[in-house]
């Protein structure tokens, strides 16, 4: 059964019609080019705000920009949209990396400010006084339990690394759950593909730094393209192990990919997604182009990070390229 009131593709008729107009206004390939072309990080800055991003100055911090201008994207889809929450599966690991990152202050004598996603499906707020007091039960449910282990690992060991992992195996089966909730196929893809590959970069940094089975263990999250098991013991057996098992999978380019670089591989998981959705510019209705709208604005503020931070550090034209992401536009 649906988490939603089952709707008509026509339902969606008004969203749809707002969300190819927006489109107009992605990032293109040749916008990327000419980013990618510009003769300084300043620049390609500029660029930004004339395609109407926003105002730059000397100061302004590209991370917060980027941060910005993907919450508008946010914002425009909770307004046209009578229940945003049909898509909470492509933005709630971003509520729980400010779980992480509250529970992280809550131990830390000078707590840090601006760490927080501003694109979020539940009231960060919420959620950070919530852990400041330890009110588990004031949580979302699907966080308690989670938030609650995570607490007691990094008040008992100071274990950080396996508090996250805690974390982020719970975001991976509420991700899911979604999906297979969600009565999108294109939604339940798109989870499947990001819990995998999930799976495949944690099996992998597992291999390269020596973790225990237990640790492996609570770090993968069960899903229908990964063997839980298989993936395990390869990853106690080195990342090789790890690739050769991919190799075997749907996801053999992944290995061909992180075989040659780990920037190929990155862009490569990126590129699934943009995979998923690349039929639904051809859907005049219903929650895919929707969906596929917030995959594209996804798609180009990462692209947008990778050339300015490219710039900042000198990178030659070629690197970028290598590693900007596939667009829908």
């Amino acid at each position: 059964m649906s988490l939603f009131n089952k709707k008509q593709d026509t339902d969606y008729a008004y969203a749809v019609a707002r969300v190819r107009s927006n489109e107009l206004s992605l990032l293109t390939e040749a916008d990327t080019e000419q980013l990618i072309e510009a003769a300084s990080y300043d620049e390609a800055m500029q660029k930004l705000a004339d395609s109407g991003w926003g105002e730059v100055s000397k100061d302004t911090d590209y991370a917060v920009y980027l941060e910005d201008h993907f919450a508008s994207h946010w914002a425009f889809l909770e307004e046209i949209l009578d229940d945003v929450h049909e898509l909470d599966l492509l933005l709630i690991q971003n509520d729980m990396q400010n779980l992480k990152a509250a529970l992280k202050n809550l131990l830390l004598p000078d707590p840090a400010d601006g760490v927080y996603s501003k694109a979020t499906v539940y009231d960060t707020d919420a959620i950070v006084e919530a852990v400041k007091v330890k009110e588990w039960g004031d949580l979302p449910e699907f966080m308690q339990a989670p938030a609650q282990e995570a607490y007691d690992v990094l008040t008992t060991t100071s274990n950080g690394q396996l508090a996250d992992a805690i974390i982020d195996r719970a975001t991976l089966e509420r991700i899911l759950y979604l999906g297979k909730k969600s009565g999108s196929s294109v939604l339940a893809n798109i989870a499947e593909r990001k819990v995998a590959t999930a799976n495949i970069k944690t099996a992998l940094r597992c291999a390269n730094t020596g973790k225990t089975r237990d640790f492996i263990d609570s770090s993968l999250a069960e899903c229908e393209t990964l063997n839980k098991v298989t993936l395990t013991d390869a990853a106690l057996n080195g990342a090789d192990t790890v690739l050769n098992y991919l190799e075997m999978t749907d996801y053999k380019e992944g290995a061909e990919q992180f075989r040659e670089s780990t920037s190929k591989f990155e862009k490569w998981c990126d590129d699934l997604l943009m995979e998923c959705v690349s039929e639904a510019k051809y859907t005049p209705f219903g929650v895919e182009p929707i969906v596929a709208y917030y995959v594209a604005s996804d798609a180009e503020v990462k692209t947008a990070r990778i050339i300015l931070s490219a710039k900042k550090n000198n990178l030659s034209k070629d690197l970028i390229r290598e590693r900007v992401r596939t667009l829908y536009v």
